[in-house]
């Protein structure tokens, strides 16, 4: 199975529940278990609010999603400012941001971030999907 799902968004606060809604409702079509989903809605938001808050300069940021077969691959990108990534250390109680990065990769398998000053703001995530049992995908054995 390959599902492919690629958003051109305006950099606005109501455009991140509608990637949100329009992620879910994708998985939820193919079968993706419950909770899975909710770890990769959670991931979604922090990553497209990231963008709405902090990439001033960017008009707008792209949500492109990659489902094959067990893994889903999501890449949040704006062509805003770009940003010195923080430290790995989470931030400490009293702080009011710098907690997004650490939600999103405590969430997904694999987070990677490239920021590069002045141009641009990538942030590409993975999560191996866990299905709802009549509902996963199987190859054809002549595929195997």
């Amino acid at each position: 199975m390959l599902l492919r799902l690629s958003l051109d968004l305006p950099r606005d606060a109501a455009t991140v529940a509608m990637a949100r809604r329009a992620l879910d409702g994708a998985l939820a079509g193919v079968g993706v278990e419950d909770d899975c989903r909710t770890d990769i809605q959670l991931a979604l938001t922090e990553a497209c609010g990231n963008v709405v808050v902090h990439a001033v300069a960017a008009a707008d940021y792209t949500v492109d999603v990659t489902v094959n077969d067990d893994q889903c691959t999501i890449e949040v990108s704006d062509r805003g400012d770009g940003f010195v990534l923080p430290r790995s250390q989470m931030p400490d109680s009293s702080a009011t941001s710098g907690r997004g990065l650490h939600i999103v990769a405590a969430l997904v398998d694999h987070l990677d971030v490239v920021s590069t000053a002045g141009t641009c703001t990538r942030l590409r995530f993975t999560k191996r999907l866990t299905w709802t049992a009549p509902s996963r995908p199987t190859r054809p054995k002549e595929l195997d």
